[in-house]
């Protein structure tokens, strides 16, 4: 009743198979939403750059004139 054979190694490879399968798609699908949501967040970010005289990170092109002597 418990024994192998061909038939029952097959289905199990088979289910195997499907099974191993069916995650690898789900993952995917994950990635690319997650892929989707952090490029609408780059609209929201500011590109900053580095001031020397304020010692400090600024919005870029906005280092005209600064406060700090």
């Amino acid at each position: 009743m418990f024994g192998f054979s061909l038939g029952k190694l097959l289905v199990l490879a088979i289910i195997l198979f499907v099974v191993l399968y069916g995650f690898k798609m789900v993952s995917r699908a994950g990635a690319s939403q997650r892929a989707t949501k952090h490029q609408s967040d780059g609209a929201s970010r500011i590109d900053t750059e580095y001031d020397p005289e304020t010692d400090s990170y600024v919005a870029k092109g906005s280092r005209k004139g600064s406060d700090k002597e």
